[in-house]
């Protein structure tokens, strides 16, 4: 027959201070080691050059005067466009215009 002790069985186990140190390295170093680790490229290409390939990603992020221009242009080009729209908009507004090339025999 198994006999419990009623004085221990309602009382908290004193721990020992030196065991409690040593878990709690033991849980600070697991913790550590997590967070040490990096994230790794993936090899998503075989047979090429892996180092094009970083050389090239790197090239896109570097912004010169050479792109600083070419956007300047790209934009007031658009602008032009815009402003070229709006101009034949406010000229034709008749809706043959804006049909496609099918429905425009319906307007005549």
């Amino acid at each position: 027959m198994i006999c419990l002790d009623p004085d221990i069985v309602g009382t908290v186990e004193a721990s020992d201070p030196h065991l409690r140190q040593e878990r709690l390295q033991d849980i600070q170093e697991e913790a550590n080691n997590k967070a040490v680790k990096k994230k790794k490229q993936k090899n998503k290409k075989r047979g090429r050059s892996k180092i094009q390939t970083q050389l090239r990603r790197k090239s896109r992020n570097v912004i010169d005067n050479a792109t600083v221009k070419l956007r300047e242009a790209r934009d007031a080009e658009e602008k032009m466009k815009k402003e070229v729209l709006k101009s034949q908009d406010a000229t034709e507004k008749a809706p043959e215009n804006d049909a496609p090339a099918a429905l425009r025999r319906f307007f005549k």
